[in-house]
């Protein structure tokens, strides 16, 4: 994608978050978006469909942020060493904490939190796919699995219902998916 459209679709995104913060759970416009952004409506249809697709793009650049992350921690070569996986999502988070405190708030963002799971399952799947020994639907399984547990703990934690640091709660849910119950029973 050439600088110009990449500058636009940044500012799309940018002007997206700004308007979800400041209009709470009100129905946001395509014209207000492109208001704020700086640009005309026919703008914005030249680089989405609509506005969903704008917070799945979101989504998928924090996606690309925890890939990056980890490619530079070397999870892929430890790919098992989930405390790795926690510390970059804690980064992640950390880097738009206002922005995810906001949408764990809003029951409409679920759409947010469902895409981000499908976005994050498929990056996961294809990564370790050759790396175990189980068929790829039962790895979807596991991974399903791990991730909302992992998504809901998350939303608890910023909706400040649990009262760990971001680090100390990347270690528990590490273990956790690591070790399950096992760790924790007598």
């Amino acid at each position: 994608m050439d600088k110009r459209k990449q500058k636009t679709r940044e500012a799309i995104r940018s002007a997206y978050i700004a308007l979800l913060m400041e209009k709470h759970n009100q129905r946001l416009t395509v014209t207000a978006l492109a208001k704020k952004a700086n640009i005309d409506r026919k703008t914005f249809y030249l680089h989405y469909d609509t506005i969903e697709d704008v917070m799945y793009d979101y989504s998928r650049c924090m996606i690309d942020r925890l890939i990056e992350l980890l490619q530079e921690q070397g999870f892929f070569d430890r790919p098992f060493e989930f405390l790795l996986f926690y510390q970059a999502l804690g980064t992640v988070i950390s880097e738009h904490i206002v922005f995810f405190q906001h949408l764990a708030m809003l029951p409409s963002m679920d759409f947010f939190w469902d895409q981000t799971k499908h976005q994050l399952t498929d990056a996961v799947i294809s990564l370790y796919q050759e790396r175990v020994t189980v068929r790829k639907d039962v790895l979807y399984v596991y991974v399903r699995f791990m991730l909302a547990g992992m998504q809901d703990v998350y939303r608890e934690w910023l909706l400040g219902n649990l009262r760990f640091s971001l680090e100390e709660l990347g270690r528990i849910t590490g273990d956790a998916a690591f070790e399950g119950f096992s760790a924790v029973i007598r």
